[in-house]
């Protein structure tokens, strides 16, 4: 998370691959997030520039179609009252509200990291945002958890029966501690990565 001359702006990515490279290819994301969300205006640049950078300093071969980075850059203008998406191949994210949870549309764009396969540029989407409402980002270790039957965990259904109509306080520290603690209960077998940010208008 950045505060920025253009909002702030927080990136949740999720790395494929594994060793060293994997690491390398975390921080080289990292390290260019934190400098180029103060000086891309754009936040489709800002995504290109990330992409450069892994191509620049990741070290992994070319081509190399296990190791990527999924993820999602958002940005909260200064005025308030919206949110900018830039989708880079991750699951979009849920808005929460008084009266529901629905997920908000994005247009979905390449992985970091793949970007020989096709065009750098990617859509950003703009949804408005009102105080109190809730946006929850998460790795697909969350949604692609399965139950001893094979089904994958139901993120909007799970977060409905619990806080759907006013039945809990749309918290984000609650919120969090729910989806890690109903996750860890529904799955079996070996777990991936998962992690969960919720943020909340104010």
């Amino acid at each position: 998370m950045c505060e920025t001359p253009f909002g702030v702006r927080i990136i949740l990515g999720d790395v494929r691959g594994k060793g060293l490279d994997a690491v390398q290819t975390v921080a080289t994301v990292l390290g260019s997030f934190r400098v180029s969300a103060h000086e891309w205006r754009d936040l489709s640049r800002l995504a290109e520039r990330l992409e450069l950078s892994i191509a620049r300093n990741s070290g992994y071969p070319a081509g190399d179609e296990e190791l990527f980075v999924t993820a999602l850059l958002l940005e909260f203008p200064p005025d308030g009252g919206s949110v900018r998406i830039v989708d880079r191949g991750h699951p979009s994210p849920l808005m929460l509200t008084p009266h529901g949870t629905q997920r908000l549309p994005t247009a979905p764009g390449l992985p970091l990291g793949l970007g020989e396969l096709g065009p750098l540029s990617a859509e950003v989407t703009t949804h408005p945002l009102r105080t109190g409402e809730v946006i929850l980002l998460y790795t697909d270790g969350v949604s692609e958890a399965r139950n001893a039957g094979g089904e994958f965990y139901p993120v909007i259904d799970r977060l409905t029966d619990q806080f759907g109509n006013g039945r809990r306080a749309l918290d984000p520290e609650a919120l969090v501690s729910f989806i890690k603690a109903d996750t860890e209960k529904w799955s079996v077998g070996a777990d991936d990565d998962r992690a969960v940010i919720a943020l909340r208008l104010t």
